[in-house]
């Protein structure tokens, strides 16, 4: 028997919970494998298939070849034979007897985006795509024979898939029928068993698959496919035995049988995130790092104990100075702990990043446009947990951009403009929140559209409106600026998508748009649940924390070099002014008069602005519990924490203190070069 049936049968034999597990797994390993093929074939795309292309084609051969194994085991077996396909057409490649042209490349890249959809069907329990065209056209470009590379020993053929159990009991003529047996304690006690059913099923006919089925609350039912000439006529005396008889499974037209069903329409729009969301994959040296700190507060408690217990009172006089090294040692220990364990979370934005350049390029494919995906920042690193949120919104801006953002390429002629195209998606950390912006240099929003489209969905908007005024227009549920959907989803629902993620993580999303230069989408989100940095500061008997990240500088100035300037109030400050926030009045308390006031810098990359404070507190570690009930968030308020006695303390969020009036930034570059400014 082929190894890869009998890894089949393995994988089924085990238990439903081991199997998840093993699922999870699989999906994970398959995400790495297609990622690292999307991002060698736009490598050799660029650079040809000579020199560095040649170990190109070797890497992204070894990795087709690791799915399709990984495929076998999980019982995918489409997806073993679409990655089997194109182990034949790379191997022609390094063989040098077929040339790496842009149609082939195109065909490879094909071959993967089908892979990663069947692996999503097969995830989420969907039927299949269908991958038999797609492998018809691969099989046409390879000879039968594999090609051996020049030089390298023989290359021996590998087993071909072959039909699943229940196509060749249909080819023998046997029919094919599902007993499902629920064992019970009833049952039990008659000394009806799972192997008692097994081995009655077996002199029945012939078992092809077995399948425990979990069906949630510790129940449990078993599966089996069975073999036989004539159909069953002992409906009932199975019945007695917890024994339920139905018709069974088909062949499939190409004799496999997918583990999700059977083949399903195309999909309208892929989406390239495989791997479970709550995996994260962990260095070994981050795990040394963290069990050798647990370690550290292994001993700091024995010594704990052992000063406890010399607390004897000398004279009148207990000596603390035992307790209190102690102390600060366990603190030690526990800001190394808290900081392993933030890196552990934190995961590079480019795990979504990276996958959005094959998304606009299998776009660019389909249409005439032609757009370039620039990325900045890919390194900014953020919690898994914002990772996993973010992607759907991130994949609906970039396609809504692609779609609606960008002209053609006539359009871009008319205007002067480069007939490449540039999205833009950059991700930066500024003080105690995210920011994401998504930039396109295409032909903008067109204000009056929306608000005349508005009015026909029954909507009634202002005679004129302002860019919150049409964000609001495009995240209302339901918009659409089409009447009809293509492959890429409109501003309309998919900006309903998005509002509603970052309203969910207590974020902001705003809009910049200019007719005829192009739309900037800016989401603004906090840090979730998290230990941070704070000063503690005092006004008006309200204290409250600010984020050490984003206070650039404390300095004293007097009452007298308070100024009021066009409404503003400012202090000289650096050779220029600083507009100036009082806490009290932020929190609409009256301040008694101070002579000298603290004034805490708040930076954000709008710029800078003063906290007028009457005093600091201190430094001190919180916990950040961030507000997402809209009925408590208040602006310039990103959360709470409280620090041992009770009371909740407010935590204030940077870049919210500078969204008014701010001394600028000193370099402030809004628009990038080339975007029509």
């Amino acid at each position: 028997m082929p190894p890869q049936i009998e890894s089949i049968k393995l994988i089924e034999m085990i238990s439903s919970g081991l199997k998840q597990e093993f699922l999870e797994d699989f999906f994970t390993e398959a995400d790495e494998h297609l990622l690292s093929i999307r991002l060698s074939l736009l490598k050799l795309e660029a650079c040809g298939s000579e020199g560095e292309g040649h170990n190109l084609m070797g890497e992204i051969f070894h990795h087709f070849h690791s799915f399709k194994g990984i495929s076998a085991i999980a019982g995918l077996e489409p997806a073993e034979a679409l990655a089997h396909a194109t182990e034949d057409l790379l191997r022609l490649f390094r063989s040098g007897q077929g040339e790496a042209d842009q149609r082939r490349l195109n065909l490879l890249g094909s071959a993967t985006q089908k892979l990663e959809q069947m692996v999503a069907a097969f995830r989420t329990h969907k039927p299949l795509p269908d991958h038999r065209p797609l492998l018809a056209e691969l099989n046409t470009e390879c000879p039968r024979e594999p090609v051996a590379e020049a030089g390298a020993p023989p290359i021996q053929e590998e087993h071909e898939v072959p039909p699943d159990p229940v196509h060749r009991a249909h080819l023998r003529g046997l029919g094919v029928w599902k007993y499902t047996f629920c064992p019970s304690q009833a049952l039990s006690l008659q000394k009806i068993n799972i192997n008692a059913i097994r081995a009655q099923l077996a002199q029945a006919g012939e078992i092809l698959k077995s399948t425990p089925v979990v069906k949630g609350k510790g129940v449990i039912s078993f599966e089996f496919l069975i073999a036989r000439e004539q159909a069953p006529t002992d409906g009932k005396e199975w019945g007695a035995r917890g024994v339920v008889i139905q018709a069974g499974e088909e062949p499939d037209a190409s004799g496999l049988i997918s583990a999700a069903g059977p083949q399903a329409k195309e999909p309208s729009a892929h989406n390239p995130f495989l791997a479970p969301s709550h995996i994260v994959r962990v260095d070994l040296d981050r795990l040394d790092e963290l069990l050798r700190t647990v370690g550290e507060l292994v001993i700091h408690r024995s010594r704990l104990e052992i000063e406890l217990g010399r607390l004897v009172p000398k004279g009148g006089h207990v000596d603390l100075s035992g307790v209190r090294e102690v102390n600060r040692m366990l603190g030690r220990s526990l800001r190394r702990i808290r900081e392993d364990i933030m890196r552990i979370r934190l995961i590079p934005v480019g795990e979504i990043f990276s996958r959005l350049p094959f998304v606009v390029r299998d776009l660019s494919r389909e249409t005439p446009k032609k757009v370039r995906l620039k990325l900045e920042g890919q390194e900014t690193a953020i919690d898994k947990y914002l990772i996993e949120k973010l992607k759907d919104p991130l994949l609906h801006m970039v396609r809504n951009a692609f779609s609606h953002g960008i002209e053609s390429a006539g359009e871009r002629a008319a205007k002067l403009k480069p007939e490449e195209a540039t999205i833009e998606l950059s991700a930066s950390v500024a003080g105690d929140s995210v920011t994401l912006k998504v930039r396109d240099d295409g032909r903008g929003i067109d204000a009056k559209a929306i608000l005349e489209r508005a009015r026909q969905l029954g909507l009634k908007p202002p005679a004129a409106a302002d860019n919150d005024t049409i964000l609001r227009i495009l995240c209302s549920p339901g918009f659409s600026t089409r009447d009809g959907a293509d492959r890429t989803s409109g501003r309309g629902v998919g900006m309903s998508v998005v509002h509603t993620t970052v309203k969910e993580l207590g974020g902001k999303l705003a809009l910049e748009s200019e007719a005829g230069k192009g739309t900037l989408f800016t989401l603004s989100l906090p840090l979730t649940v998290v230990i941070a940095e704070t000063l503690l500061v005092s006004s008006a008997g309200q204290t409250c924390a600010v984020p050490q990240n984003s206070i650039r500088e404390i300095f004293h100035a007097p009452e007298a070099d308070l100024q009021w300037v066009d409404g503003m109030e400012v202090v000289s400050y650096r050779g220029g002014i600083l507009p100036v926030t009082r806490l009290a009045g932020l929190f609409k308390l009256k301040s008694n008069g101070q002579a000298v006031w603290c004034i805490l810098v708040i930076s954000s990359e709008r710029g800078s602005v003063g906290l007028l404070v009457e005093k600091v507190v201190g430094q001190r570690e919180v916990v950040v519990r961030t507000f997402r009930d809209p009925l408590v968030q208040v602006n310039g308020v990103s959360g709470a924490t409280e620090l041992g006695d009770g009371k909740p303390v407010l935590i204030l969020d940077g870049a919210a203190l500078t969204s008014g009036n701010v001394r600028p930034a000193d370099t402030l570059n809004l628009v990038p070069p080339g975007n029509g400014s």
